[in-house]
């Protein structure tokens, strides 16, 4: 299984539909998450308040989820 696992990985049709993948869809996504919990960060400091934060951390995982 891992000698397949590695001939896979190692093919670079692969390699090129991975890189893809990553750029189209997974990027673009991690970037929204990032300036979603920078702005939570800004309106209630993780540091001074973290129960807050976590709320509504919670409340909008919760909402994103939903869309999906």
């Amino acid at each position: 299984m891992i000698g397949a696992a590695r001939r896979i990985a190692a093919n670079p049709e692969v390699q090129a539909r991975a890189a893809d993948s990553y750029e189209t869809a997974v990027k673009p996504r991690l970037q929204a998450a990032g300036d979603e919990l920078r702005d939570l960060a800004r309106e209630s400091d993780p540091l001074r308040d973290p129960a807050v934060f976590a709320r509504r951390l919670g409340a909008r995982i919760r909402v994103v989820n939903k869309r999906v």
